[in-house]
Order: C-alpha cells, then sequence, then structure tokens
C-alpha cells in the first residue's frame, strides 16, 4: 500500500515551518503569528477531544493539574507516584481557552482538588491586560465551585520568566507576572500558593538552573515546584 500521503503531510509541515521562519526573517509577524496561532488552535482541539475520551476510563475523586505546556511537560506520575494524578494540561492554552474546555478538563473528571496554573500566555499570545487576566482567572476558580463545590482548588502564581535567554519570549515582563500575583493572592476559596518566588534568581527573573530556554521548566525546576506543593498533593493531606 502506498504511503504518499504520510510524505505529503510531512512536506506540508516543512512548508509551514519554513513559513513561520520567512515570515519573521522579512518582517512579516502578523502573517506569522496567524500562522502560529492556527498551529495552536488545531493542537488544542485535538488535545481537548484526547481528554474527552480518556475521561471514559479515569477514576473520579483524583487530583487535576490544569494549565499550559508547564502543566502539560509536568512529569506528575514521577513526583507522585502514590496519589491519583490527571494531566490536563495544552500547550499554549490561555485562560481564555481553560475557561472553554473545563468539561473535558475538570467537570467531567469530579476531581477532589484541582491544580491550576494559567495566565502567562495570556501575555505572550494574547497581549492581555493584568486586570484582564485576573478576571478570567477568578472566572475559572468561581466556574469549577460552581459545578464542583466539594472541589479543593490549589491556585499557583504564575511563574517568572528570564527574556534574556530567548527572544521569543519578549512578549512577556516579570513586571506584570508580579503585578497578576499579588491579586492572584487574594483569590476566594482557593490555596494560593506562591511558586514563583521559589523559581525567581536574585533579580526576580526565573533561575536559569530551573528552565530549558527562559519560559519553560526543566527537571530541577519541577522538583522544586513538587516540593511546594506536595503537602496540598499527597493524600488524605487537608487544605
Amino acid at each position: 500500500m502506498s504511503h504518499w500521503y504520510i510524505y505529503v503531510i510531512i512536506l506540508l509541515v516543512i512548508f509551514a515551518a519554513y513559513g513561520i521562519f520567512f515570515a519573521f526573517k522579512k518582517g512579516k509577524k502578523k502573517g506569522a503569528d496567524d500562522l502560529l496561532k492556527l498551529f495552536l488552535v488545531n493542537g488544542y482541539d485535538l488535545k481537548v477531544a484526547g481528554f474527552k475520551e480518556q475521561n471514559k476510563s479515569i477514576l473520579k475523586n483524583g487530583i487535576v493539574f490544569v494549565g499550559d505546556s508547564i502543566t502539560q511537560d509536568y512529569p506528575l506520575q514521577d513526583f507522585y507516584p502514590g496519589s491519583v494524578v490527571y494531566n490536563r494540561g495544552i500547550g499554549g492554552d490561555t485562560s481564555v481557552g481553560l475557561l472553554k474546555r473545563l468539561n473535558e478538563s475538570v467537570f467531567d473528571l469530579e476531581p477532589s482538588k484541582v491544580v491550576l496554573l494559567i495566565g502567562t500566555n495570556d501575555f505572550g499570545v494574547l497581549n492581555a491586560k493584568v486586570s484582564e487576566v485576573a478576571k478570567r482567572i477568578n472566572q475559572i476558580v468561581e466556574t469549577i465551585h460552581l459545578h464542583l463545590p466539594n472541589t479543593k482548588i490549589i491556585l499557583e502564581s504564575v511563574y517568572p520568566v528570564n527574556i534574556s535567554l530567548s527572544d521569543s519570549i519578549r512578549y512577556r515582563s516579570n513586571e506584570d507576572i508580579i503585578e497578576l500575583n499579588k491579586l492572584l493572592a487574594f483569590t476566594k476559596n482557593v490555596t494560593f500558593v506562591d511558586i514563583a518566588s521559589l523559581l525567581m534568581d536574585e533579580d526576580g527573573n526565573l533561575n536559569p538552573q530551573y528552565t530549558v530556554e527562559g519560559l519553560h521548566i526543566n527537571a530541577q525546576g519541577y522538583r522544586v515546584i513538587s516540593s511546594a506543593l506536595a503537602p496540598y498533593i499527597v493524600k488524605n493531606e487537608r487544605m
């Protein structure tokens, strides 16, 4: 049987990658951004569809980690081997996207706890204001409580970035992130855990020893995060 269609897909992916590269190189940022957003949307839809299928066989009353790529890349089973944990992170997601997928990512699982980390891509992708991001995160919290009043929510502070390590994250600023975290600290009906301060270097940036490229977290960083979250995650722990 011919596999010509596989080669066609490979060629399309290569073509798209070159399209993004040359769009940026020639200064056509808007076209590149539009193409990148198209990839993010397609990935989002596939992930949500996958969650919906996975939810048919999950155990209720577990612990759900929900967020963007920082959550998606989190090796939960390695750090919480004695707990029933589910990863519902989607790379590139924002608070807007998360609000749309709460059914598949939270409600269907009927978890005992939700660990929520979202917001950095609101700055990097949506160019949102701090007040807008805080408002949507509060809306996420309120919506979860409305549907699952007995579910406890662990709200993480948004992690800092280090723009000196990658030009791709220059649209985020630690000033905005710090301002957002100050607002999130007053979110009602959650346990707020300040992870951000644990990941900062002396200049207030994401510590290079904890990151891949200034935004995403490496294994050492996830170990620091897990140590801080463990008291709220382990079985029978009271919040």
